[in-house]
């Protein structure tokens, strides 16, 4: 297979670049790109091959993004997105791009609803976007000059709702759960197509996960608890309606025991650019030496790196198991 790639900046498109690294997860908020092109650059205008002297007379903040990769020119878009940062004038040049998340860390929106569900805060945050979100009640809310990403980052905050670009979709207390994704299970087998690896079996006690629970009382407000530690699984639970808060902090305490007497495999794999994966995604990860090794996991992180020299490799940071 050989590596092909198409870098569109604004109007300028570029055929080659030194290198690419993209980083894209639920937990990030937004998804990154950062760029490094050669001292010597060309561009096409039209049909015409032309070079450039001085890149900031070309390539400035807020232009968007777009960068594709593949094989046998066969491309697939791996990030969208806006100059985040000027480029720097250094060898080799740095374009920082952020996506589309960019934006709504600019503007400035006040949400105030009663008796609010996610999808109403969603839209008054961001309004005129496709969105996908959580069918859910959460109630009072109120942010009054502030910016949609301060939003997203109280939702979470409070509720364990995190909210992120997805395909350029605002996605919004969907992880996993996502009708969006495709079905189609990508597999990796160890001596095949993963070229490296750091996965390790997790004893059941050393499990990282974080639970959220909540109940609606009969006048409208919401108890909201959670259990358990960061930077791991995200699990949330709606309780039935009318618990006391002593109750949710119970039968959380129920579910952190079970989510924690199950150990599993952690870490990361890395592959060649294709299959195309994103996060939320399911994986199977394969052994055909020791059969007891297989399983499913769904992708917590996808980081991509691509360059001419290189090529272009896919690496998976895996989450929870599934059966």
């Amino acid at each position: 297979m050989v590596f092909c790639c198409r870098l569109t900046i604004g109007d300028l498109i570029f055929d080659a670049f030194s290198s690419v690294n993209i980083k894209s997860s639920w937990r990030l908020f937004t998804d990154t790109a950062f760029i490094e092109l050669p001292k010597a650059l060309h561009f096409y205008q039209g049909n015409k091959l032309k070079p450039i002297k001085n890149i900031r007379d070309f390539i400035k903040t807020g232009m968007p993004v777009k960068i594709e990769l593949g094989y046998d020119r066969q491309l697939v878009t791996e990030f969208e997105g806006y100059v985040a940062r000027s480029p720097q004038p250094s060898l080799p040049i740095l374009i920082e791009c952020e996506d589309e998340m960019w934006q709504l860390k600019r503007k400035e929106v006040s949400v105030s609803i009663k008796d609010a569900t996610v999808r109403q805060i969603i839209e008054a945050a961001a309004p005129g976007y496709k969105i996908n979100v959580l069918d859910e009640f959460y109630g009072d809310f109120s942010l009054l000059q502030t910016t949609p990403a301060k939003i997203f980052e109280e939702l979470r905050k409070n509720a364990g709702i995190y909210t992120f670009f997805r395909k350029g979709v605002l996605t919004s207390g969907k992880i996993y759960l996502d009708e969006t994704i495709t079905e189609v299970v990508a597999n990796y087998k160890y001596g095949e197509n993963i070229t490296d690896t750091d996965l390790k079996y997790v004893e059941a006690t050393d499990v990282r996960t974080k639970i959220y629970g909540n109940s609606t009382q009969p006048d409208g407000t919401v108890i909201r608890e959670s259990i358990g530690e960061e930077g791991g699984d995200i699990d949330r639970i709606n309780f039935p309606p009318g618990l006391k808060k002593d109750q949710v902090k119970s039968y959380l305490e129920i579910n952190y025991e079970r989510v924690k007497s199950r150990g599993g495999y952690d870490g990361s794999l890395t592959s060649f650019g294709f299959p195309y994966v994103v996060h939320g995604q399911t994986v199977r990860v394969v052994d055909t030496i020791y059969e007891e090794r297989d399983s499913m996991h769904l992708v917590d992180a996808v980081e991509i790196n691509a360059s001419m020299s290189a090529g272009y490799r896919r690496t998976l940071e895996l989450g929870k198991e599934v059966n």
